[in-house]
């Protein structure tokens, strides 16, 4: 199955967002005004421009992409029937969408659509590598957001000796991370193998970004386009993770 992930971003500051992930290596594979979907170097991301004052604005919607969705759905149902979980499907002038809701509350989307397949962002010779997209799942219940996401056919990569982190890989591409918080949500985030010098490249690009050390390695903090004065909002970028002390490699 090529279920990959490719969050969606919405916004009503879009050419900020674009600004960013090109910065971040992101590469533009559709451009529909309002909608702008890039690949990374695993999995993608779209930036959906909304009017500001839109409830909508700052959030972001956990979703994959399959390139044909009867096929994902036949593959996934049985691991959703045993944890008691449904996927109902929705068709919109767009396409084809299954919505599955954990039992947090929180909604994930499988869409229908081939655009990202077999695209990688890729670079030139010698050129800093692309990040890749890491969303984060906020929730009380991180075993249970981590079993719904290995029913959609994710396989877990790190786990914290705690418990309160888990991370997850898709089988088209993309990561997703979930993040034990007292509240349910998700915000979207990215990983990169250099943080240090992928903050140079921003910085070029006119984007500021913070180098912090944190216990399990390097991490950028950006200002979020629709929130920068907000601490909370802002966008992490992770450096692929060496350190695994308080952590297991389980893929």
């Amino acid at each position: 199955m090529s279920l990959r992930v490719r969050p969606i971003q919405y916004t009503a500051h879009p050419e900020d967002w674009v600004a960013l992930v090109t910065a971040l290596g992101g590469e533009r594979v559709r451009d529909d005004g309002d909608w702008r979907l890039f690949a990374l170097a695993g999995g993608g991301v779209a930036i959906h421009g909304m009017p500001d004052g839109d409830p909508a604005v700052g959030r972001i919607e956990l979703r994959f992409v399959v390139a044909d969705l009867d096929a994902a759905l036949r593959a996934v149902t049985p691991a959703l029937i045993e944890l008691g979980l449904s996927a109902s499907v929705t068709t919109e002038d767009f396409g084809r969408y299954a919505a599955v809701t954990a039992p947090d509350g929180q909604h994930v989307y499988l869409d229908e659509n081939s655009d990202l397949v077999g695209r990688v962002a890729g670079t030139g010779s010698g050129d800093l590598a692309p990040a890749e997209v890491l969303p984060l799942w906020y929730t009380g219940d991180v075993p249970g957001g981590a079993r719904v996401l290995t029913a959609l056919g994710l396989s877990t990569r790190i786990r914290s000796d705690s418990g309160e982190w888990v991370d997850l890989s898709a089988p088209g591409g993309g990561l997703l991370a979930v993040h034990g918080d007292a509240r349910t949500g998700a915000v979207l985030s990215f990983e990169h193998p250099d943080v240090r010098a992928l903050a140079e490249r921003l910085g070029d690009a006119g984007i500021a970004a913070d180098v912090v050390d944190e216990n399990y390695g390097l991490s950028l903090r950006i200002a979020n386009p629709d929130s920068p004065e907000e601490l909370r909002a802002r966008i992490w970028v992770n450096q692929t993770q060496e350190d695994l002390y308080g952590y297991q490699r389980l893929g």
